[in-house]
């Protein structure tokens, strides 16, 4: 059954919580829920089902595998996967590994509920765990960094729950098929609710603070997956009659939240934060697209992500700098080769993850989105760059077998996924978009210029989220 990929992971981690102080048994755990989820996994493919469990109707906990649930689960169980191994020779606690497990059942649970009120809950589960890993080493920065996020995250998630509560009111179901007869207004409020956790520019700019300030382990797991919980909502959601003028409204958001965040990537200096705009920009590729192409770009975005801040947290925690400029002849081979293949496939290079999700993307957005997502792309090479010719220094290197064994993993999946999926098609579209990319870059690399951060400030951060919500309703009012 499906909710073994809960309960496994949830038991596990309740158990080794417990026992926290032993940290194999932490790790051993935490593998053991991965390996048994793994295993499961495959026997859900090219299936579709729901049911409910327990005989309370409509208050009944609603659970169901699409295939629209797989590209999440399969990011969860790499991601993790991942940063676990790469973390076992570094200093965590067994604590860390209690979290992760709990974490990847509550993310589980999200992607397999089909009930308002469940995904309400198994979502706070996901965002309180987020917050203790965001402040794990205690550093004031990613402290206040942690306390920005549940601030900002918190008022989005109450309007949520205040959404779903007249939902039940006016429909007396909690069930995602009450969402087909709910008008605009109600619709309104959950996209609201959802787009303070969605990754969108200008209303989650609690975002760079949080995915650059945060342990190198970490960072993939908010960027890679936590990150993509909100926008599998929203590509569920508008699965249903009521939502479906939000389709339009998503459209624009994501293709200008793809332009801006890249225009701020490139005008940074400092590693991870090139890294967390970059988040922002390729979420407004998934919610420009919110289909099944967005869903696999999410899983392929996790992927390459995931990649590129473990290696640049690597190399930070070895040079004690995130300036990139401060890089150039210091890095080793065996740290340029996974930052060089993170490089290449967020850019959409032929044979890697990016260029196949990138492509479909394009292929099912109208004319005016599809060249801001060209543009985007173009200022995402721009960005690369800087860390494509970085080059690397020929001093030679022994790295720890786990780290090379989770860079390894990541590299394998982006060019079988580039392998698997690669189209001819926009083959010729991707080498003009990367030779124009390298050549600007080149073009305007001195005029690049940390930009103002006002945006991220807590109090700037909230008046723009209500200024978002005046315009909101305000769309809503004159609709027809």
């Amino acid at each position: 059954m499906i909710v073994y990929l809960v309960i496994v992971p949830i038991i596990a981690g309740s158990v080794s919580m417990i026992f926290h102080r032993w940290r194999m048994l932490s790790i051993s755990l935490l593998f053991l829920s991965l390996g048994v989820c793994g295993v499961f996994i495959p026997f859900l493919l090219g299936k579709e089902f729901s049911y409910a469990l327990g005989n309370w109707g409509n208050l009944g906990i609603s659970i169901g595998y699409d295939e629209l649930t797989l590209p999440f689960l399969l990011a969860s169980l790499v991601i993790i996967g991942a940063v676990a191994i790469n973390s076992l020779k570094k200093n965590y606690s067994g604590l860390f590994y209690d979290l992760l497990t709990l974490l990847y059942g509550s993310l589980n649970a999200v992607y397999i509920s089909r009930d308002l009120f469940n995904i309400y809950v198994t979502f706070e589960l996901v965002s309180i765990i987020g917050f203790l890993l965001i402040a794990y080493r205690r550093k004031s920065k990613q402290i206040w960094a942690s306390l920005k996020y549940m601030i900002i995250a918190s008022l989005g998630f109450y309007i949520y729950l205040i959404a779903i509560g007249l939902i039940y009111y006016q429909t007396g179901s909690f069930s995602f098929e009450s969402l087909n007869e709910i008008g605009t207004f109600l619709p309104a409020l959950i996209f609201i609710g959802l787009s303070v956790k969605s990754g969108l520019f200008f209303v989650s700019m609690w975002l760079p603070d949080a995915h650059s300030g945060a342990p190198t382990e970490v960072s993939p797991i908010l960027s890679g997956i936590m990150v993509k919980v909100e926008d599998y909502l929203i590509i569920r959601f508008l699965l249903y009659d009521s939502f479906y003028w939000l389709s339009n409204v998503y459209l624009v958001i994501g293709s200008i939240s793809a332009v801006i965040a890249v225009i701020f990537a490139m005008n940074s200096k400092k590693a991870k934060s090139i890294l967390a705009y970059h988040t922002l920009s390729q979420v407004g590729f998934i919610v420009a697209a919110s289909n099944i192409a967005g869903a696999w770009h999410g899983f392929s975005h996790a992927v390459f992500k995931g990649l590129l801040f473990m290696s640049v947290g690597n190399i930070y925690e070895r040079l004690g700098t995130q300036d990139i400029s401060k890089w150039k002849g210091k890095l080793l081979k065996k740290e340029y080769i996974p930052l060089f293949v993170g490089a290449l496939a967020i850019s959409g290079a032929p044979l890697t993850s990016g260029f196949v999700t990138k492509g479909r993307i394009l292929d099912s957005v109208p004319y005016f989105s599809d060249v801001l997502l060209i543009a985007a792309s173009i200022g995402t090479v721009m960005s690369f760059s800087k860390f494509i010719f970085l080059g690397y220094s020929r001093q030679k290197s022994k790295q720890s077998w786990n780290v090379n064994t989770a860079y390894w993993i990541l590299i394998s999946i982006i060019f079988l996924h580039g392998i698997i999926g690669f189209n001819f098609h926009h083959f010729v579209e991707s080498l003009i978009v990367i030779s124009l990319g390298i050549l600007a870059y080149f073009v305007f690399r001195s005029s690049f210029k940390p930009l103002p951060r006002l945006f991220e400030r807590l109090d700037n951060a909230l008046g723009i989220y209500f200024v978002f919500i005046g315009i909101v309703l305000t769309y809503l009012f004159f609709l027809p």
